[in-house]
């Protein structure tokens, strides 16, 4: 199977499409940075929901099913173990390349704690 443009694309459809894929990436990284912020707030205002985190990570470290997130998981446990609320929320505020595999496997987004 080829890929590529679709029979009969014009340059200006398929700069269109182009246009339109890279506005809906934007509204996903928005969507993410908006739920990331409200987190980081959320932990400053309810530091025991720390606790809900620690719990998560514990539990899929003793799970060989998802052994493949494990390297992600024991660096969220030492974050955990000896950060402060505030030092977790500064982290997930923070957009730069050297956080981003943190906040993609943040373990919050599945903690019952938060609301």
């Amino acid at each position: 199977m080829k890929l590529g443009a679709p029979p009969g694309a014009t340059p200006e459809m398929m700069a269109a499409l182009r246009a339109e894929k890279a506005r809906q990436a934007r509204l996903i990284e928005d969507r993410e940075r908006r739920r990331l912020t409200d987190l980081a707030n959320h932990i400053e205002s309810h530091p025991e929901s720390l606790t809900g985190a620690r719990d998560f990570v514990e539990r899929f470290l003793n799970s060989p099913a998802h052994s493949a997130l494990h390297w992600a998981l024991r660096e969220w446990q030492g974050l955990l173990e000896h950060s402060s609320p505030a030092q977790i929320a500064t982290l997930l505020r923070d957009e730069s390349e050297s956080t981003r595999h943190l906040r993609e496997t943040c373990p919050f987004a599945r903690s019952r704690t938060l609301p």
